[in-house]
């Protein structure tokens, strides 16, 4: 498979702003022909298999084996407490590696569901290259992807196989004030059963749904239901929709379905869970065909105790999937489905019984130790961790323990990472693990950079690197139509000349050049007469994008800038680059200093014309008190400003997807992310106003960006020292960004692990 692939620009569709919803296709690794299983009470199949085709669809399915008994159809079924499929001969039992798949594209949203049926015919292969099984998407997508699945897999020995996701109504869960909704109020109840009912025709290729903002419609006639491993019902559950559906129902008497009941001891929300899997079996089995059903579920709302969590809604409410059950009418079986990432929430890192738990290998590992307890209590039944993953992203959100950290990542990192996470998943004897996610998703948005990110309407149009929820894909959509157009800081000018851009004298024994792209901007230092080297030299840049800032600097002493800055860089022996920010203009100590007191803040930080520039942090985790322990944690931030050598040319071996800064002889080249330089929306010239006098982060327009360079000599620091006029620089606005696709260094370290562990689970017969 080519390394890099060109990609065409997208078709310009109106944008819709749909913040809740993400689309992914969960895709699961795998090698064997695609055979799948009778769940004919947990024993080899009693009948022949029959061979069937696609009995409606435009295309033909690929023959494969299909086991049918009193009048229904199945190609996969639990067998024994494990997944399985039908070989033609009996149930084969494997785990199920696999990958999320995200269903945008750079300046898209996902209810405009911008990938083309020619995504899907390119992607489905370089997933099968990638040893994956299955995809795995949340929500109905456009017929041309169910055709696409047809399409390609009817050529196929080993087809691809499906894991269905159902939407559930999430924001009308919520509530509009957040409080949290009754699941039964009737516009939801019967706004999520029409879904479902229309997901089944959907995957059997048998609907027709009108046009409706936000969703997919058209023709389906592509059945792609021999190739379903299984459905996956609804999205993360609310804790506080859980909450209000429990207390409004107090004392209601647990479902009882044809194809699915509650338990006993089942709340009111597990009732309509399970009267929710009813209706999707026998709506399934109008159709002739049962598969294998689950529920999502996540940390927040597991069945199990967290006596550390310091967060009261992490751990506010249960949703057991234990607590429901399929009846004799159900042959295909049930499981569970978790989305468990290492980082969040903070029980996942203070429990002690998961600090203590000591993994296959003889490390303590609390991870594992949360994957052994919620195994042990799903007994009896699969278990799929359907969400874990790892960003490569420049920014981070939150710690992990055994450098699980939620972001700031090289490629390679991350692959390794996910590769540790997917061998303890399996060592703990589960059925399959699916990573988060095949490509990157521009649109997404995380707590520490949303309210940074103005207007949120147009998040999707630039590429934010300090949004970790952007970047956890295995393949790379990076700016520029063509790989050979990005721009590369290799301390070579070649990339500069092609778009016609020669560094300038600007003074002081430097030339510069600017430059930017959806992601970045650049800028080109060449230094006269001789090479860098900064045991000798001190480089400072300053930055100015919009009215205000300082002249002077408390950390470049001596120093005039001929007009106010809002960001300096500096380069200087022993501590490489950073980039530093204006006290007044700095939306950390503004809003957990000055507004919430949760760091150490000054009067005179809110003075733009002080000459205090500070370090440009992102904020982690507020101070939290630990209810078992009883100890407070310390705030947590971490500096996003210090500046990482590297080139950004994926065919280099000091390729480093984080670096900032790259030297060579007399040539440095910088990149820096947009919101480092605290623009909003560069797509838009967009930046920040200064917050102490707007009492808010208020996007406001620039006219561009210009910068300042300053050479200096480490005996020279206290003297006075004019700048060079600086530079400005400014760019035409857009509305559709061009990109391209790239398989990150993390894609063949998962290749290899998915291919190792696509083998039958560690368990002969489920606990």
């Amino acid at each position: 498979m080519s390394s890099r692939k060109k990609f065409r620009r997208p078709r310009q569709i109106p944008y819709v702003f749909l913040s809740f919803l993400a689309l992914i296709v969960l895709v699961l690794a795998g090698v064997g022909v695609w055979k799948l299983v009778s769940p004919d009470e947990g024993t080899q199949a009693a009948s022949d298999p029959v061979d069937t085709e696609v009995s409606s669809g435009v295309v033909p399915a690929a023959h494969v084996p299909v086991f049918e008994k009193d009048g229904i159809k199945q190609t996969s079924s639990v067998v024994d407490g494990q997944l399985a499929v039908y070989d033609g001969n009996g149930w084969k039992k494997s785990f199920w590696p696999g990958i999320n798949f995200g269903a945008t594209t750079p300046g898209h949203y996902p209810g405009e569901l911008s990938p083309t049926k020619e995504d899907y015919l390119r992607w489905f292969p370089q997933m099968k290259a990638m040893n994956i099984k299955a995809v795995r998407i949340y929500t109905i997508l456009p017929p041309y992807f169910y055709e696409a699945l047809a399409e390609y897999n009817a050529a196929q020995d080993e087809p691809l196989m499906l894991m269905q996701g159902i939407w559930s109504p999430e924001e009308e869960l919520i509530g509009e004030d957040g409080s949290g909704t009754d699941a039964f109020t009737e516009t939801i109840k019967d706004s999520f059963e029409q879904e479902i009912r229309d997901v089944v025709a959907v995957v059997h290729g048998q609907a027709d749904l009108p046009e409706k903002s936000g969703h997919a419609s058209g023709r389906y006639e592509a059945d792609v239901s021999p190739y379903l491993l299984g459905w996956v019902v609804g999205t993360e559950w609310y804790p506080y929709a859980v909450t209000a559906t429990n207390e409004a129902n107090g004392g209601m008497k647990p479902y009882e379905g044809k194809y699915f009941s509650a338990k006993t001891e089942a709340s009111p929300f597990e009732s309509w869970l399970a009267e929710m899997l009813d209706v999707l079996a026998e709506e399934e089995t109008k159709h002739g065909w049962q598969h294998p059903v689950s529920f999502t579920n996540w940390v927040t709302t597991d069945p199990l105790d967290h006596p550390n969590e310091p967060l009261e809604q992490e751990d506010l409410v249960p949703v057991d999937p234990m607590h429901i059950g399929p009846t004799a009418n159900w042959s295909a079986g049930y499981f569970a489905a978790y989305h468990v990432y290492p980082y969040y929430p903070d029980s996942l890192r203070r429990d002690q019984k998961y600090l203590d738990y000591v993994n296959d290998e003889g490390v303590k590992d609390p991870y594992a130790g949360y994957l052994h307890e919620l195994r042990e209590h799903h007994k009896g039944i699969p278990l799929i961790i359907a969400e874990y993953g790892m960003p490569s992203s420049r920014g981070i959100a939150h710690y992990g323990l055994l450098g699980r950290n939620q972001g700031m990542h090289t490629e390679k990192e991350q692959g390794l990472l996910n590769e540790g996470m997917l061998k303890q998943i399996y060592n703990e004897d589960y059925d399959g693990a699916m990573l988060f996610e095949w490509q990157d998703e521009w649109f997404k948005f995380t707590w520490n950079t949303i309210e940074l990110e103005l207007p949120g309407e147009r998040r999707a149009l630039w590429r934010n690197r300090l949004t970790n929820e952007e970047h956890f894909g295995v393949i790379a959509l990076e700016p520029e139509e063509n790989p050979e157009d990005l721009m590369k800081i290799d301390g070579k000018t070649d990339d500069w000349e092609r778009r016609g851009i020669k560094a300038e004298d600007v003074g002081g024994g430097l030339k510069m050049a600017i430059t930017h792209d959806t992601s970045d901007l650049y800028v080109l230092l060449q230094k006269e007469g001789g090479s860098w080297d900064f045991d000798k030299d001190i480089l400072t840049l300053g930055f100015n994008t919009t009215k205000g800032g300082s002249t002077r600097a408390n950390i470049a002493p001596g120093i005039e800038f001929d007009d106010g800055q809002e960001f300096l860089a500096r380069f200087e022996s022993g501590k490489g680059g950073r980039l530093y920010v204006n006290s007044a203009y700095d939306q950390f100590t503004w809003q957990y200093g000055y507004k919430l007191k949760s760091v150490p803040y000054k009067p005179e930080y809110a003075d733009a014309e002080a000459g205090i520039f500070l370090p440009w942090k992102l904020a982690l985790n507020r101070e939290l008190y630990l209810p078992q322990t009883k100890v407070n944690t310390p705030f947590e931030a971490f500096n996003v400003g210090k500046l990482h050598w590297g080139t950004n040319d994926p065919d280099s071996e000091r390729f480093n997807n984080l670096s900032d800064w790259y030297i060579q002889g007399d040539t440095l080249e910088l990149r820096i992310p947009w919101m480092l330089l605290g623009f909003t929306d560069p797509s838009q010239l967009k930046v920040w106003e200064y917050p102490y006098e707007t009492d808010a982060i208020t996007p406001i327009d620039t006219d561009g960006v210009s910068v300042s360079a300053v050479l200096s000599s480490p005996e020279a620091k206290a003297s006075g020292i004019a700048a060079p006029k600086s530079r400005p620089y400014t760019w035409d606005a857009w509305d559709l960004p061009a990109y391209h696709e790239r398989p990150k260094k993390s894609f063949d370290i998962l290749k290899d692990a998915f291919a190792e562990y696509d083998k039958p689970v560690k368990g002969t017969t489920r606990r």
